[in-house]
């Protein structure tokens, strides 16, 4: 017969806590011993905990689950104190150490006391403890200040519990807030949002709700236009217009569109003399027979200032001439072609030039036309000419890749500002720019509009600003297309290299991201099993990812010696689906880094890495110095400090808490997304119309571009197809190269 309780739904549960096994200060997390007050059953249990001590009685809700190597658990989603009802429960409750100044004898003489009205003297009348002989008057103050002290830590998990807070959470808003918890979020549970990591304006809307809060309140108006601009962000865009914001709010709150219109004035204008939006009148091309208009759009403020900025410092560059002799630059060029036997193509002749006598300058091209080459011209004439030269990129691989083809160190955008995580602000801008005379930018394309507003702000206006990427790749992860209206814009000095050199013809990654990015048809039979670009005809979903499977597992070690952990990298649309990341994931880790062999195990809410596992940060993390997209490996984990170990080449190992490893995901595969600025020996391309709405020409451009000995696409050569002729979707709503054009 099988006793083991049901592991498929919610179970209810009241126990007390026997003995705490762990627990980790920061978070919360805690692993527990507790006794069924039903049938006195012991059970281990976890959950998060503002504060959790033996003696202490909940209505636990939770679920059963079989830990590998520590059994039977039960694992809390929520929970409501209960307060002990008997004479040896009040006298464990009081004993447990929690109140300073009580141990087992004086909690006996309390109880015998005060019997069944125990907690509420301690609670209303704690006075009375004066009737109790032995207790001295310095004992007795501290009995009740800490009695008051861990009540208002109750009162807060109780208050937030009953309004569908978990123990997690609730955790991080006592933490945060104090003691004014119930305060401050029974005025404004909007705050929530912005205050908390990991609430946004959806959990934070339930609250108020539970809270009574009206549906279409000017309150809830004004957070869910900040969510919606925060929205559009995460796509890319720096603002909405007025009637996208207004069908955003009738779908999210659930109203009519004159419920919204009602209050939308309003809360607008409460936002603006908050300093939180900023409207701007533009002129928006609607593809329709009237052509382009003026409406009125909103930006988060922020983004509106940092496209201001970016116009304003690239116009002073502009205006303002470089001392350049062309002759002497001339001179150098024939030398040093004579010298190291490198020979320039007119177009890149012509990029170094430029790049030599402009303050602004933009070099762009696909793979293959000869960036790096140019690219090292440019630093070794500027270094020629007696100039300081920093270079940069956005992420740490792109730096890295940076240093090892010019020979020169490169940093992150970050370390070159130098970052005060501390402050949440760069320390170099325009009133501390940076000692050099010329900053060169590698992988320009990932530059959101924020960082690109920080970069030119730092850059002295006797300097030069050199950006260098692939326009035609996918734009930031962040919001703005910061390199593509650069040169939309039409008066920075840009040049784009076209011509495919000789040796890079011969690879047909290059011919095909080429063919990619022209638009044209794309003969997939021509990609055969002995090319460095291969297409596997599969159909159905499930074909596609046993043959990605089977690829990885077997094939691409056995055939070609890849390895499969740091040598092959999975590029797919999605997170969700049988094709995301989340489920390639789970198979491969299975695959390729199983359980045993004495490796150590981290599991921490709903995340499960192993010693081994290859990681992705998914957030910038300044504190930790980790940013968006950087891949790591996992070299241990200390249970007993709540510490994971990442090691992220380089020999730097980052020690990550259990709050911050929640921003580690399994990076066997990733999003093409995440891809930016990185390389591989080995990529493997999903194409399915399971992953239409993401089916773009630079997402597959992007990932093809991004292997340097081997690609292979496995799918539909129609979702291929698809794809190559799709630019339409990843269109970006920014400012920045109207500013420019209209800016004198």
């Amino acid at each position: 017969m099988n006793l083991e309780p049901s592991r498929d739904k919610s179970t209810q549960l009241r126990a007390e806590i026997e003995h705490i096994s762990y627990r980790n200060d920061e978070n919360g997390w805690t692993v527990l011993r507790i006794r069924n007050c039903n049938d006195q059953s012991q059970v281990t249990a976890t959950g998060f905990f503002a504060a959790a001590h033996p003696g202490a009685q909940f209505e636990f809700v939770g679920n059963w689950s079989r830990h590998p190597q520590y059994g039977l658990q039960f694992k809390i989603e929520r929970m409501v104190p209960v307060r002990p009802d008997t004479a040896e429960a009040l006298e464990r409750y009081l004993a447990s150490g929690l109140i300073k100044g009580i141990g087992p004898k004086t909690a006996t003489k309390i109880v015998a006391k005060f019997g069944s009205d125990t907690l509420h003297v301690l609670d209303h009348e704690p006075q009375r403890l004066s009737e109790i002989q032995s207790l001295g008057t310095k004992k007795r103050l501290q009995i009740i200040e800490s009695w008051r002290e861990q009540k208002s830590v109750a009162d807060v998990m109780l208050f937030l519990s009953t309004h569908g807070i978990s123990p997690l959470f609730a955790a991080r808003i006592r933490r945060h807030y104090g003691g004014d918890a119930i305060k401050i979020v029974s005025a404004d549970p909007y705050r929530l949002a912005n205050d908390i990591q990991g609430i946004g304006f959806i959990a934070a809307d339930r609250i108020a709700q539970s809270m009574g809060i009206a549906g279409d309140s000017v309150e809830r108006l004004r957070a869910a236009v900040i969510y919606q601009l925060q929205q559009g962000e995460e796509r890319g865009h720096c603002y909405l217009t007025t009637a996208q914001l207004i069908r955003a709010l009738v779908t999210t709150l659930n109203l009519t569109e004159a419920q919204v219109l009602q209050r939308f004035s309003v809360a607008l204008a409460d936002l603006a003399d908050l300093g939180a939006i900023a409207p701007e009148t533009m002129t928006i091309d609607n593809d329709d027979d009237n052509g382009p208009k003026k409406e009125l759009v909103y930006y988060r403020t922020e983004l509106l200032v940092a496209e201001w900025n970016v116009t304003r410092v690239a116009r002073k560059l502009l205006a303002s001439d470089l001392p350049h002799d062309m002759d002497r630059i001339d001179a150098w060029l024939s030398r040093y072609g004579e010298a190291s036997g490198t020979v320039l193509a007119d177009e890149q002749l012509e990029a170094v030039r430029k790049a030599a006598s402009q303050r602004l300058f933009i070099l762009t091209g696909g793979p293959g036309v000869g960036k790096t080459t140019t690219a090292n011209t440019i630093i070794r004439l500027l270094k020629a000419m007696g100039k300081t030269v920093a270079l940069a990129a956005p992420t740490g691989r792109a730096a890295q890749r940076l240093t090892e083809v010019a020979a020169t160190p490169a940093r992150t955008i970050h370390r070159l500002l130098e970052w005060l995580p501390h402050l949440h602000s760069f320390a170099r801008d325009e009133s501390n720019p940076l000692p050099v005379q010329a900053v060169i930018v590698d992988e320009a394309s990932m530059l959101d509009i924020r960082l690109a507003d920080a970069l030119i702000r730092a850059v002295p206006p006797t300097a030069q600003l050199i950006l260098i990427g692939d326009v035609d790749q996918l734009p930031s992860v962040g919001p703005g297309n910061v390199l593509r209206d650069l040169i939309d814009c039409g008066d920075i000095p840009c040049v784009r290299l076209q011509k495919v050199f000789r040796q890079a013809q011969c690879s047909r990654i290059i011919q095909t991201a080429h063919a990619i990015n022209s638009g044209g048809v794309l003969h997939v039979a021509s990609l055969g099993r002995d090319s460095d670009c291969q297409f596997v005809e599969v159909e159905s979903g499930e074909d596609i990812r046993t043959t990605i499977l089977d690829l990885v597992e077997r094939q691409l070690p056995r055939v070609y010696g890849f390895n499969p952990i740091s040598d092959v990298q999975i590029l797919t649309p999605m997170n969700r689906g049988e094709l995301g990341t989340v489920s390639l994931n789970e198979a491969l880790q299975k695959s390729l880094n199983p359980e045993g062999q004495g490796k150590r195990e981290y599991r921490r809410g709903g995340l499960m890495l192993r010693q081994g596992d290859k990681v992705i940060q998914s957030a910038n993390n300044y504190d930790l110095g980790v940013f968006n997209g950087d891949i790591g490996y996992v070299v241990d984990t200390r249970v007993d400090g709540g510490r994971l170990l990442v090691e992220f080449g380089d020999d730097k190992v980052v020690a990550y808490d259990d709050e911050q490893a929640q921003e580690l995901r399994l990076a066997y595969a990733i999003t093409v997304h995440k891809s930016q600025g990185s390389e591989f020996p080995v990529v493997v391309i999903p194409c399915t119309m399971q992953h239409y709405v993401m089916l773009q020409r630079n997402l597959m451009y992007t990932a093809l571009t991004r292997a340097k000995k081997l690609a292979i696409f496995v799918g539909s050569s129609k979702a291929l197809q698809h794809a190559i002729g799709n630019q339409t979707s990843g269109q970006r709503q920014t400012g920045l190269s109207a500013k420019l054009r209209e800016t004198p």
